[in-house]
């Protein structure tokens, strides 16, 4: 058999990437549950009719970025390239809406889009996202806006800005949709060839485009405001500055996807795109079931997440004590084995970490077995602690050395880790 290899676009995440990976969503699900969020869990494809009727026949995703297949029976199924869909579907489908009472949902998925793999984009790719449905208003808007730097913060990172924009109702936005075709048409401006499309199609893409944006500085989304979303912007800018969120605006952000109305928010760092992305959709829920549910939401890409948190050095704080071992058992003699099993049950009832090598080794191999798993406590078990009845314990990040009777070995890691 030729050698095979991962398909085009997807990865191999193992350690350490892969406890960066677990710590973080660890956090942020601890964060997640302390302001009420619950887990859902939905299909990994999902009818294809669902996506082209919730995102928008026009979106760059629709197009050419699904991962489309029939089943034996011909139906059209996609796996799922974004969740929000897939989560107002399940919650239409099991008539969990109560009047009065929002959901507040959350899941960590892998998603798939057929696009050019690049550094942080793949064609499988992970995703937290966050649902605050049936909720409406300055609050709800406030909750979700707080909630991702909360999110941040705990995460160690500091120096984020929101950047906002208001899209405001249907009303509005095919208000600024006239005014940009006007300007472009005015300005005579040299559009790409697939903003030429869009112009026609769905104009408020064009401001997404890399290539038309440095062509032109486009009218500002402000411009179109009615009354009543100055003072929705209003409102909630009073809150933002209050409780002292970092934030600007930035009049040209319409965000990827059709089915945004309201509020739409970004986070980039560095030089990677938005790794976070969100906004109200009150609209989708007429949509997919019929009724009328104010709702929003946000995700985080994954992938760009962790290589933030790497490059900027964040990552080995949040890995400090997630990959090290507080117990490694080094036998050098088999006699130990079972008074090594029974020591480890014990321990479990502390929450410690514990392992022990499955064959015996010599001694000469404590260095690498140090380097390896990085124990706290090395506990030596070999000939001379078989017959002295008294154990090496090697304290690994003091550098210290303590011999112990066996039969208080336990007693004294307990005590011993009480001061940790």
């Amino acid at each position: 058999m030729n050698n095979l290899n991962k398909p085009r676009g997807t990865q191999d995440i193992y350690p350490p990437c892969s406890l960066l990976y677990q710590n973080v969503q660890k956090i942020i699900s601890k964060l997640l549950q302390l302001n009420n969020f619950q887990p859902v869990i939905f299909p990994t494809f999902e009818s294809t009719e669902l996506f082209t009727n919730s995102l928008g026949s026009t979106t760059d995703i629709i197009h050419k970025e699904m991962f489309v297949f029939p089943d034996r029976k011909g139906r059209s199924l996609a796996l799922r390239p974004e969740g929000t869909a897939s989560v107002a579907r399940l919650v239409c489908e099991n008539k969990l809406i109560q009047e009065g009472y929002p959901l507040k949902f959350y899941y960590w998925a892998n998603f798939f889009r057929y696009e050019r793999p690049q550094k942080g984009r793949y064609r499988e790719f992970w995703q937290l996202g966050v649902e605050l449905i049936n909720a409406q208003g300055i609050f709800a808007d406030y909750q979700l806006l707080k909630l991702v730097a909360d999110i941040f913060y705990d995460l160690g990172i500091k120096n984020f800005i929101f950047s906002l924009n208001y899209l405001g109702n249907s009303e509005t936005k095919e208000n600024y949709k006239g005014e940009l075709k006007k300007f472009i048409k005015a300005k005579d401006i040299d559009l790409c060839e697939k903003c030429q499309e869009r112009y026609q199609n769905n104009p408020l893409r064009i401001l997404d485009c890399s290539v038309c944006k440095k062509k032109t500085s486009f009218p500002s989304y402000k411009k179109a405001w009615n009354k009543k979303d100055r003072e929705h912007v209003n409102k909630l800018d009073k809150l933002l500055k209050k409780f002292n969120l970092p934030y600007n605006y930035d009049y040209n952000l319409v965000r990827g996807l059709d089915y945004y109305t309201g509020l739409v928010f970004e986070i980039s760092l560095g030089k990677d795109k938005a790794l976070l992305g969100g906004g109200r959709y009150d609209k989708l829920y007429q949509e997919i079931g019929n009724i009328d549910v104010p709702a929003l939401g946000f995700a985080i890409g994954i992938e760009r997440l962790v290589n933030y948190l790497e490059i900027s050095g964040l990552s080995s704080k949040l890995l400090a004590d997630f990959n090290r071992v507080d117990v490694f058992f080094f036998l050098s003699v088999s006699e130990f084995y079972p008074e090594v099993l029974e020591w480890e049950e014990k321990l479990k009832n502390y929450s410690l970490t514990t392992d022990y090598n499955l064959e015996t080794r010599k001694l000469k191999n404590l260095s690498k077995i140090i380097n390896n798993y990085q124990p706290r406590l090395l506990i030596i078990l070999g000939e001379k602690e078989l017959k002295t009845k008294k154990i090496l314990v090697k304290d690994c990040l003091k550098k210290k050395d303590f011999f112990v009777e066996k039969k208080e070995l336990i007693k004294w890691i307990i005590k011993k880790i009480s001061k940790w």
